[in-house]
C-alpha cells in the first residue's frame, strides 16, 4: 500500500519536471538500485495486478464463479513439479471440477468412462507460497512460512446468496491442467483446511458484543478443522486476506479456549 501511494506521489512530481529546471537536474542524480533477497519481491509490486485481483475477488459478492480468470499473482518456491495427488484429494478435485466447470463431466483415471467424460490427471505442480503484489501468502507445505498460511476466504451461500468469510490454513498451492475439447486449461488453486465455527453467534462475535465496539473485527472460532471436503479446493481469487491467530478463553466453570481471528485486511489505493 505504501509503495502504491509513494509511486503515485512520484508520478505527480515527475510530471512537472519539464517545467522545473531544478527538479529536472535533481532527478539526474537519482539512480535505480537493485534490491536483493526478500526485499526484491516487493520491487516487483504492480498496481495493475492488485487492481485485477481486487476486481476478481469482488465477483464473489455477486454469485458463484464459474470457468477461469487470469491469474494475478505468482507461485513461489518451494516447488515440486509433476507431484502426485493422493486418491482422496484427487476425488475432491474431480468433484470441484464437476461443480465449477460447466458443460463437462469429469472422472478420475480408472473410473468407468463414457463418451464425453474427461479424465482428471493426478499430476500437479505444487508450491509452498503465493505472491500477490508485494504480499506473500505461505502454507504448511513450506515449514518456514506457516505463520502466513492462515487466510480468510469468501463463500456465497447457495440458499440466500449471502457472503461470509471463513478462516482456514493453506496446506499448499498448485497448478493443474485439464484437457478439454476446446484446448488445454490450467487452473491455479489452493488446498485449504477450514476451521470449525464457534458454538453460536454470540461466541463468534464475543469481542464485539461485550465491548459494544462496532469497529472491532476480531472473531472467535474453534481451533479444530472440518473434515476434508470439496470446499478445501478453492481458486486463488477466492482468497480475501491473511489473518493472525491467537487464543481466548471463555467461561469460569467450564472454560473453553477458542482461536482469535484478527484479519490483516488488504487495502488498495488505486
Amino acid at each position: 500500500m505504501r509503495i502504491i501511494l509513494a509511486n503515485n506521489c512520484l508520478d505527480q512530481i515527475v510530471s512537472h519536471a519539464e517545467n522545473d529546471n531544478r527538479l529536472s537536474d535533481s532527478l539526474k542524480i537519482l539512480k535505480e538500485r537493485k534490491s536483493s533477497g526478500s526485499i526484491d519481491i516487493s520491487d516487483e509490486f504492480e498496481s495493475q495486478d492488485l487492481f485485477q485481483f481486487y476486481k476478481l475477488r469482488n465477483l464473489i459478492n455477486e454469485g458463484e464463479a464459474f470457468g477461469d480468470e487470469p491469474f494475478p499473482g505468482t507461485f513461489l518456491d518451494p516447488k515440486i513439479e509433476n507431484a502426485m495427488l493422493s486418491l482422496n484429494i484427487l476425488d475432491l478435485l474431480v468433484e470441484y471440477y464437476n461443480n465449477t466447470v460447466i458443460d463437462y463431466q469429469f472422472v478420475k483415471p480408472g473410473d468407468i468412462y463414457t463418451i464425453g467424460q474427461i479424465f482428471v490427471s493426478p499430476i500437479i505442480n505444487q508450491y509452498g507460497r503465493l505472491k500477490l503484489g508485494s504480499e506473500i501468502f505461505g502454507s504448511t507445505f513450506s515449514a518456514r512460512h506457516t505463520k502466513s498460511s492462515r487466510i480468510l476466504a469468501r463463500f456465497v451461500a447457495s440458499e440466500d446468496e449471502t457472503v461470509d468469510s471463513y478462516p482456514g490454513q493453506v496446506q499448499f498451492y498448485f497448478d493443474h491442467t485439464i484437457y478439454l475439447s476446446s484446448g488445454n486449461q490450467t487452473y491455479h488453486l489452493a488446498f485449504v483446511r477450514w476451521y470449525k465455527p464457534a458454538d453460536d453467534y454470540k461466541t463468534r462475535f464475543h469481542m464485539k458484543i461485550n465491548n459494544d465496539d462496532l469497529s472491532c473485527n476480531v472473531e472467535l472460532w474453534d481451533q479444530e478443522f472440518y473434515e476434508l471436503s470439496r470446499d478445501c479446493i478453492i481458486p486463488i481469487h477466492q482468497i480475501y486476506c491473511r489473518f493472525i491467530a491467537g487464543t481466548y478463553t471463555i467461561g469460569n466453570i467450564s472454560p473453553k479456549t477458542y482461536m482469535t481471528v484478527i484479519p490483516l485486511h488488504r487495502k488498495y489505493h488505486l
